[in-house]
């Protein structure tokens, strides 16, 4: 990175600047640094020269519009964005406005110049701009993301890293969990947002057409000098000739040029396993295991929020909202499709309810099924720890008996003290509002 020279930086974190000059003089760059907006706004109207920016978003949401203002004022020169920590909703708003990447706080000094100098190797001149602004409209209904909870940030924060890899990836998840929507949203975040995103469905399929799919010498999806993402749908259905020969492939093009290539994304509802077969373990991918609906109870009334918007978006709906004695209902329910089946009884709801508020009648209508008051707790359990379960069944006790400490430890068969313990050691608190949510 010796031919890297001046770096226009705006940070309002000391810390954060300090990394970055850190990590920039090591690589024989200068800063032009800026720590208040209205240094922001003397800068980009007086110096113009300067290689490539930082714009550091993560303490403010209002500094979106410095982003906006810099690629006004300097299209084809490239900005790097530092947001959030797990933010993945403000990078793909950076990256929409017109930053050409995102770093995720904490920031590491070994990635600054490494984010800066594949940043400049783009090709920013308007025909990109262009492009860009056309390429977003395939993911125009890619929706918000929605996490809250302690594992599903860890997941968000690994899902917003390894997008800016080349790294392979495998999505593990039950059925319904949205592993199709984080593949997207990994590829809208990655350097390769502007090739194709292929799909291929591989199960209920005999070898020869997988192979006669992927590999045909007339619109196979896979050429030697193609650039773009595979996914693989149900990647678990794969036969072994065809890992094999996609392994071979993989093999093959190790050593493309960063960026070039196809880049493979397997979505799989079983846990790969140690079987030399397995295609995703012979390539060495990058593993994210996604939680199902019952891990992210403290996410439900956000993306019933989030999903009962886009239906009326999509349906042309008055907005709806749920009225807390129906969301109530929905936590007391163990929905085996997840997000998938919840998204589909909310538009059941959203359609036959005529008011503005969806009570919980209309989502008995909708194909929920009510939980009796002395019907036995129904844990949902598929794939979880002893203290998953015994998370789950605490939380569903206690939202059963209203949060009362007393009735709950009686219904379990231990004593208050006990289950005090219990809620301190799995974070769980009893609000009127919340319901049970992580402290």
């Amino acid at each position: 990175m010796a031919d890297l020279r001046r770096f226009f930086v705006f940070s309002t974190s000391e810390k954060t600047m300090n990394t970055i000059a850190a990590s920039l003089a090591a690589a024989n760059g200068r800063l032009v640094r800026s720590t208040t907006e209205a240094e922001f706004r003397y800068c980009l109207q007086q110096i113009a020269a300067f290689d490539a920016a930082i714009v550091d978003i993560s303490a403010d949401k209002r500094h979106f519009e410095m982003v906006q203002e810099f690629v006004n004022h300097f299209p084809t020169k490239p900005l790097i964005a530092i947001v959030a920590p797990a933010d993945l909703n403000a990078a793909m708003q950076a990256i929409r406005l017109g930053a050409t990447d995102y770093l995720l706080q904490p920031i590491l000094s070994e990635e600054v110049p490494l984010a800066l100098e594949r940043a400049m190797q783009l090709d920013l001149s308007p025909h990109f701009r262009i492009a860009q602004r056309l390429g977003w409209r395939r993911e125009r209904d890619l929706g918000p993301v929605v996490g809250s909870g302690e594992e599903m940030l860890r997941t968000l924060q690994l899902v917003g890293e390894l997008a800016r890899k080349e790294s392979h990836i495998l999505f593990c998840g039950e059925e319904g969990v949205g592993k199709t929507y984080f593949a997207r949203l990994l590829h809208f975040l990655s350097p390769r947002r502007f090739q194709p995103l292929l799909r291929v469905a591989c199960a209920h399929k005999t070898s020869g057409d997988l192979l006669l799919e992927l590999f045909g010498t007339r619109g196979g999806l896979l050429q030697p000098s193609y650039d773009a993402t595979l996914l693989l749908e149900q990647s678990h259905a794969l036969p072994v000739s065809v890992q094999n020969r996609l392994a071979h492939f993989i093999e093959e093009q190790h050593h493309a040029v960063p960026g070039s290539g196809i880049r493979f994304i397997g979505l799989s509802t079983e846990a790969p396993d140690e079987a030399a077969e397995n295609l995703f373990n012979r390539i060495g991918a990058s593993l994210v295991h996604l939680p199902n609906l019952m891990q992210r109870q403290a996410d439900l009334p956000r993306l019933c929020q989030v999903l009962l918007r886009q239906i009326s978006e999509d349906l042309a709906l008055p907005e709806r909202e749920l009225q807390p004695e129906a969301l109530t209902m929905l936590r007391g329910n163990a929905l085996a499709g997840n997000v998938r089946e919840l998204n589909t009884i909310l538009q059941r709801a959203a359609i036959m309810s005529r008011a503005m508020q969806i009570e919980s009648n209309a989502l008995q209508v909708a194909g929920l099924e009510p939980v009796p008051e002395n019907q036995p707790l129904q844990l949902g359990v598929r794939s979880m720890q002893l203290d998953d379960v015994e998370q789950v069944l605490i939380r569903k006790a206690l939202l059963k008996y209203n949060g009362n400490v007393s009735r709950t430890a009686t219904a379990l068969g231990i004593s208050r003290g006990t289950l005090y313990n219990k809620m301190k050691k799995y974070g769980l608190a009893y609000s009127e509002t919340d319901s049970v949510v992580p402290r």
